[in-house]
């Protein structure tokens, strides 16, 4: 196990197989949002400076001052905002290995999700028109009786990579599960062959006295 993923406890018999991350152009948007707030509010500050020469009255803080007091507040909180949604792509981790799925999120503290592959029933392969340009998307993954998707491993760099890794240990899962059919203990309840035997006879033999009383009578 690698320091990267000292959140996974694996199995002794579990092997990690494929391991990624949502792609950080993912925050894009964000950034470019906020660059674009904090570049209004340092020019409404520039223009409100420069503009207004002069205040009326005597008011008790220097009103430029306060105008780009706010403009800075509104810029901090942009570049928070990108900076936040950095941290929530770089503590996301998505871990395929031969028996689940993993994924584990969350900055200030860690939620780990995981559907086993032997669960799993299908897989969808989301890509918009930008997914398709830059070759990035999202595996949705349900379970047998599931309503929707139980796992979904958003914002892929090459998507299909983790899809075909999946499907294969879903295969590879159940060619375990075939081939263990034979090997395995009988379901609870269930009645061996000697044990059947056994009631058949008692069954013959309680029919036959039943039928002697009845001719006695």
């Amino acid at each position: 196990m690698t320091a990267e993923h000292e959140w996974l406890s694996l199995d002794p018999d579990e092997a990690v197989v494929w391991t990624g991350q949502p792609r950080v152009w993912r925050i894009a948007g964000t950034v470019a949002g906020g660059i674009a707030v904090a570049l209004l509010a340092v020019g409404g500050a520039a223009y409100v400076t420069t503009r207004i020469p002069y205040w009326p009255g005597d008011p008790p803080v220097n009103p430029g001052l306060a105008v780009w007091g706010i403009a800075a507040l509104i810029a901090a909180s942009q570049i928070a905002s990108a900076g936040w949604a950095y941290l929530k792509v770089e503590h996301t981790d998505y871990v395929l290995t031969n028996r689940r799925i993993y994924r584990k999120a969350g900055v200030l503290s860690e939620t780990v999700t995981s559907v086993g592959v032997d669960r799993v029933q299908n897989t969808t392969l989301r890509k918009d028109w930008r997914g398709n340009l830059f070759d990035y998307g999202t595996v949705a993954v349900s379970t047998a009786g599931s309503g929707g998707a139980d796992l979904t491993v958003s914002d892929l760099d090459d998507p299909e990579a983790f899809r075909d890794a999946l499907q294969e240990q879903v295969r590879a899962a159940g060619e375990r599960d075939d081939g263990d059919g034979g090997d395995r203990a009988p379901a609870a309840g269930a009645l061996d062959d000697a044990t059947v035997e056994t009631l058949l006879e008692e069954a013959r033999r309680l029919r036959a006295v039943a039928e002697r009383m009845e001719e006695r009578a």
